[in-house]
This record gives C-alpha cells, structure tokens and sequence, in this order.
C-alpha cells in the first residue's frame, strides 16, 4: 500500500510539471512594460466609432456630418469599427471633389485567413477606400513623461489594386508614414507634426519610425495614408506600433503662431494649410526669402509655417510631392525687396519732384536643392528564412544566385542575379510608373514571401524588396528556375507559396521554453525510473 501511495504521488508530480511548462510555453508574449501606447498590437477588439463621443477630435465636424443617416439623423459611424484606444480620422469630401477622391475610409480589423495582412498574433488594424482615395489613418493621445524625447514606430503595408488579385496590380502611389504632434492636439495638419518619410510598402510589412520631443505631458502619435488615385482596393494595414521614451528632455518653447494645439481641444475643426500671408522672414540681397529645413519638416509644415499652400510652395521651388527635403536645405518661401535696399518711394504730388526710376529687382537665384526627382530606386535581395517568418531576422543570410527580373509593361528593364554579398542591389534611374519584379525559384526552395511583386515607383522615391525562402530538404534538389530576359514584359509568377505568420516572441521566451521542455524531460525519466525501481523493490518484499 505505500508502495502504492508513492507511486500515485510521483504521478500526480510529473503532471503537475507538465502542466507547469505547458503553460509557461503556450503563455502569451507580454507587452513591454516601457511601450505607452494602448492596444499597440490592436488585438484588444474594436468599437464602432461615434463623433459624438468625442467632441474634442479635431475632424468633429466633418466626420459627424459623414455619420449621418439618409434621414439625416446622426448615428455612430457603422463602418468605422476601430481599434481600442485608437480615434479613427479622416479628411471629409469636399463639393469640388470628384466621386472617388477622399472618400471616409471603412475601418475594421483584419483577421484570419488573410494572415497576410497580419504582423503578428491574430489581429491588425485595417482601413480602405473601394473604388476611391482616402487622406486618413488612425491617432491616440498619450500621456508621457514631461518634455520626454520619444520614439514611435509601427509596421505598416498596403494593398492596392485594379482588381481582386492577392498582390497589387497596378497600384497607386499610397504615401504611408507615421507622424509625433509633441504638443498632444490632434490636427493632422499642424505644423507641429514631426513626421517620418513616406513608404510605399505593397503587400508586405515595413517599419516606420520617428523620433520627437514632447512639448509637455501628453502626445499624439499618427498613421497617414493618403492614395493618389482611384483603384478598386486601396487597402492599408498597420500592426505592432510602439511609443518609448529614448531620452530625458528640457522644457521646450511652444510651437510658432498658428502650429498645432494641445490639451483636449483639439485645436478645432481639421483646415488645410493657411492662405497666402506676409512672410516674416527677411530678403536675402537678390530679394529671394528662404527657409531652413529642420529636423522634422516637411512640405506641408513648410508651407503652413509661411503662410502657403501646398501648390505655392511647390511651384515657389519648381517641386513636387516626392521632392526630398533634407536638414538645411533652404527653400524659397516667398520674395521681396533686396536686403539693404528700401521700398521705392511714393510717387511725386503733380507739379513736384520727377518720379524716381525704380530699379528692378534681380532674377532670383533658384534653391539649388530643389531640382525635381523624376526618377526613383528599387533595391533588392532575397534572404534565408530559416524561422519561415517572412521577415529577415539576425543571423538569416543573404541567398546567392536568385534571378531577379525587373520589367515595366512592355519591357524587361534589367535582370540581376545574387551573389549573397553585395545585396541589396539598387536599380537606380527607373522613371516613375509600374513596375513588377519577379524572382526564382529552386526546385528545393520555399517561398516565405511572395515571388512576384507590382510595384509604383514615385519620383524621388527609394524601396528595399526583401525576398524570403528557405531550403525545402524533402523537395528533389534541381536546377533553379531562372527568369530570362525575353525583351517583353515578364509574366507574373504564380504564388506557390503559403506566407506564414507567427507571433513575435523573444529570444529569451524561447530559450525558457526549451529549457524546461529538457528539464521536465530529464524528471520525467528519473520519476519513471524511480517508479520501477519501488515496483521492483515491492515484489522482491512480496516474495
């Protein structure tokens, strides 16, 4: 009978272990303790937004007149199902508008099956337009430490095509970056905004990071999408985001007359940047009034701070939207009379003095700088995958002898094939258009990303095209399928692959997890073993 009891105790230990790592094994990542963000990973479930909950956003008035009913009644917004903690915002339809320009975006989660669309656990957030463009993405305000240097990250990717194809076909130029308002208000068009550059990241997550420093205790983190052109899905996903503290700070000045506003206000209804005004800067001697671009700025809060729109700022320095704008460049924002000369004198009463010739101001000296891009870049490389994750992790190599094809359509523009050193290899020059590149594929290799990928190249834009696979040791090896330059078009390759995703989980986790998996291993077999030994003991005292 003891015999007996200490088996069954020793059974009911060796379960208990297991049940212990089971559970420390299938436990959920746990959020960093220094992320300030709510629901950063949008797993929390979403809510149907209602304006009128919340009276301070800024977009209130537009986004509360798109939430009406066809009776006119005002109702929460059925199709903005947003994620926890995070404000859907959009900028409203204007009369001038065509149908399909800045439509009020649906939001609502993505989930399984289209793993795809997601980084990690079983949710991200999604909005898009049908049919349509949208200027939109999601804010949350945020108490930090006072005056706090921050930086706010997020993995983001688009979807957008003339059709229903997996990948984008013939997409649009989406303009997706993220931006800090440091003074906490939530005008997606203030000048305070320190926003990061833009990405044009088709159907695979990229990262978007920016750093600013807090003007206070609270901050306003943003995500922007904003399609040029109408397709029948301008889809945007966004997963993983992160709000840290990367440094002490000083109490900073507010921002300049007219910036962005804090606290709860808002800052009042959404406008776009000021009308024409006197600018305060002085003339330099060739009568040409310029700006110095600091860290943070851009077009838009260029334009705003001086007292222009968009269009005139463009125009001012023969620019455009993909013009790229780097700390201390000067930019023209307006003209006026040449330093150390005065204003021409009123004209003489009739009868008096002979009215004075004026002298006539200098060409301006165009803002070197400010040479349109009409070109953009491509990089590529393809990667081991060895934890099948579609992402590049440390210690994945680059892959050799992949063939790479990049064409436009009607040609094949170049091929290029790895070598697993020199990667990523940047074609340079393209003209801004479509694109698709295509890569191969071994008979023994398995795509963890896709093989085939549309791609609208903006002036002045750069991207890096990162190409997952692993070596599939069940398949024959073989040659590898080349892509061959045929002077056309390539074909687009068929997907044969199935993108996993998984969870993020830290190395350490994993290692824990192993160790006690060997642990409870070992005491099993000791348990095991002392079991048979009493077993044994007790039939030799029974005999």
């Amino acid at each position: 009978m003891r015999t007996f009891r200490l088996t069954i105790l020793l059974v009911v230990g060796l379960a208990l272990l297991g049940l212990l790592a089971t559970t420390t094994l299938s436990r959920p990542v746990e959020a960093q303790g220094s992320n300030l963000l709510q629901n950063p990973g949008f797993e929390a479930g979403v809510y149907t937004f209602d304006p009128d909950d919340f009276t301070w956003v800024a977009l209130y008035p537009s986004q509360r007149e798109d939430c009406k009913n066809n009776q006119g009644v005002y109702l929460p917004c059925g199709t903005a199902n947003a994620p926890l903690s995070w404000i859907p915002w959009w900028i409203s339809q204007q009369p001038s508008d065509p149908d399909w320009k800045n439509r009020m975006p649906e939001y609502k989660p993505a989930r399984p099956p289209f793993v795809d669309r997601i980084r990690s656990g079983v949710e991200a957030a999604q909005y898009f337009s049908f049919q349509g463009t949208h200027t939109a993405g999601l804010l949350q305000v945020v108490t930090v430490p006072a005056n706090a240097q921050l930086r706010f990250s997020i993995w983001g990717q688009a979807w957008s095509t003339i059709d229903d194809s997996t990948f984008s076909n013939q997409p649009t130029t989406v303009n997706l970056r993220i931006g800090i308002d440091p003074t906490g208000g939530t005008n997606p068009y203030s000048p305070a905004i320190v926003w990061s550059d833009y990405q044009q990241p088709y159907d695979f997550y990229s990262l978007f990071v920016v750093e600013a420093q807090a003007q206070g205790d609270k901050v306003t983190v943003f995500t922007i999408s904003s399609p040029d052109e109408q397709r029948k899905h301008n889809d945007v996903y966004w997963d993983d985001a992160e709000l840290v503290v990367i440094g002490e700070g000083v109490a900073v000045p507010p921002p300049p007359a007219g910036g962005g506003t804090g606290g709860d206000t808002g800052g009042g209804a959404v406008v776009a940047p000021p009308s024409p005004g006197q600018p305060t800067s002085t003339p330099n001697a060739e009568g040409v009034i310029y700006a110095a671009v600091v860290s943070g700025d851009s077009w838009w809060s260029l334009a705003a701070r001086n007292g222009l729109t968009l269009d005139e700022i463009y125009e001012l320095n023969n620019a455009n939207q993909g013009t790229v704008l780097n700390v201390g460049d000067l930019v023209i924002v307006g003209y006026g009379t040449p330093a150390g000369e005065e204003e021409p004198a009123a004209p003489a009463a009739e009868g008096g003095a002979e009215e004075p010739t004026a002298t006539p101001l200098p060409e301006p000296t165009a803002l070197p700088t400010a040479t349109p891009q009409t070109t953009g870049t491509l990089c590529l490389a393809a990667f081991e995958d060895s934890n099948k994750n579609g992402q590049q992790d440390a210690g994945e190599a680059m892959r050799a002898a992949v063939a790479f094809t990049v064409s436009d359509a009607e040609k094949v523009v170049t091929n290029y094939v790895t070598d697993g050193v020199s990667e990523p290899y940047c074609v340079k020059g393209l003209p801004a258009g479509n694109y698709r590149i295509t890569r191969s594929v071994a008979a023994n290799e398995s795509l963890t990303t896709t093989g085939d990928w549309a791609v609208a190249v903006a002036a002045g834009s750069e991207a890096i095209f990162m190409f997952g696979s692993y070596t599939n040791d069940a398949a024959p090896a073989g040659e590898e399928i080349a892509a061959v330059d045929t002077g056309t078009a390539a074909t687009p390759a068929a997907d044969s692959s199935t993108t996993e995703t998984a969870a993020t989980e830290s190395d350490s986790g994993s290692s824990l997890g192993r160790i006690l998996v060997i642990a409870v291993v070992i005491v099993a077999v000791l348990l095991l073993l002392g079991v048979g030994v009493l077993f044994a003991s007790s039939r030799r005292a029974t005999v």
